[in-house]
């Protein structure tokens, strides 16, 4: 199959452009990254096209986040990894770990192009690693039994959703319903006190906690609850079933999950690994990746049609996307469940 015929003319051009840079003797990145369908959709949408663009050819290895983090640390020594694709949480323990290289806009020059959420910094200012997508944490409510709409998070607090909330608790989406709260009532995240206190005011309106997509899904899909916090791709792909709901980035901003691309410090193919994110990252390719996994990508000039743009933020949602320290959060979460499980895990059991 010709693969230029599948790709848009600016992907073309790109490609023209790199191969022109490429060596009679290409080498090999070795990346490590998800399977499955999200491992497929940057194997297609990515990697097909840069190793025909550059000659570099691209060998993947297949891990969830956390086992991917672990291997780096297992090869500390001699690195034979020279990519990992990892959620930010779990790149941020590999970069303070020392298993991480900082990246550089010189080098890779669309690192300037993304927007500063998209980045994240190390005391320096150096750019530990860089956002490929993000997946809001929002609101997830039923329209046919919720009158009123769902806006913000303190409608969840709101007489007529008596009975009829679950929430998650801080092991789940790295706590971001309490952060979220915490936020409301004037808290930090070097303290969480005010957001649990908070949530404790719900009383009667929380009538669940549910630390999982899948059963957040059937408690909305059942009519158990009416109004949950919920990721954007669970919450979409329940919707596309037939459930009737709405997705809502609340008034008061969301937090986002970001999967991110970070450089293996010694890898042994820096140099084309460097090649590969300015590809990856370019506007063309990454919509072409998060087209096929219905998701936002974290550069804002990516081109979305659309049937993709169903699933995608908005520029105005976009910036209105919450930020919390993800080594406050990796440090203090483990606590924060001990706190939650004495004094509300209880409020459900009735």
């Amino acid at each position: 199959m010709n693969m230029n015929a599948r790709l848009p003319r600016s992907t073309i051009a790109l490609a023209a452009a790199l191969a022109l840079h490429c060596t009679a003797d290409a080498g090999e990145v070795v990346l490590a990254t998800w399977g499955g369908t999200w491992g497929k959709a940057i194997a297609e949408q990515a990697i097909a096209p840069f190793e025909k663009a550059t000659g570099v050819k691209v060998k993947v290895i297949s891990g969830v986040s956390l086992a991917n983090i672990q291997m780096l640390s297992a090869q500390r020594a001699s690195p034979k990894i020279d990519l990992v694709m990892a959620t930010s949480q779990d790149a941020v323990t590999a970069y303070d770990d020392g298993l991480l290289a900082t990246l550089d806009s010189k080098e890779i020059p669309v690192l300037a192009t993304l927007p500063p959420n998209g980045l994240r910094r190390d005391a320096n200012g150096a750019i530990k690693f860089a956002g490929m997508w993000v997946y809001p944490y929002g609101i997830v409510y039923r329209t046919d039994k919720v009158k009123n709409e769902v806006k913000c998070w303190k409608d969840l607090w709101r007489q007529d959703l008596r009975n009829k909330v679950a929430v998650s608790s801080p092991k789940y989406m790295n706590g971001y319903f309490l952060l979220m709260a915490n936020k409301l009532a004037g808290g930090t995240e070097a303290d969480v006190r005010p957001g649990l206190d908070l949530v404790k005011t719900m009383g009667q309106n929380l009538v669940a906690v549910v630390d999982d997509s899948a059963g957040q899904q059937r408690l909305l899909a059942q009519q158990e609850v009416w109004a949950v916090p919920m990721v954007s791709s669970a919450a979409y792909k329940m919707i596309d079933e037939g459930v009737p709901a709405k997705f809502t980035i609340p008034c008061e901003g969301a937090p986002a999950g970001m999967d991110v691309v970070a450089l293996v410090k010694n890898g042994p193919n820096a140099q084309d690994a460097k090649k590969f994110i300015d590809f990856y990252l370019s506007p063309q390719i990454i919509a072409n990746v998060t087209r096929e996994l219905k998701i936002t990508p974290v550069n804002r000039d990516a081109k979305i049609d659309a049937e993709h743009a169903r699933y995608t933020l908005s520029d105005a949602q976009f910036q209105k996307l919450v930020v919390f320290d993800e080594q406050a959060t990796a440090t203090g979460r483990a606590k924060w469940q001990d706190t939650w499980d004495r004094e509300i895990a209880h409020m459900t059991r009735r």
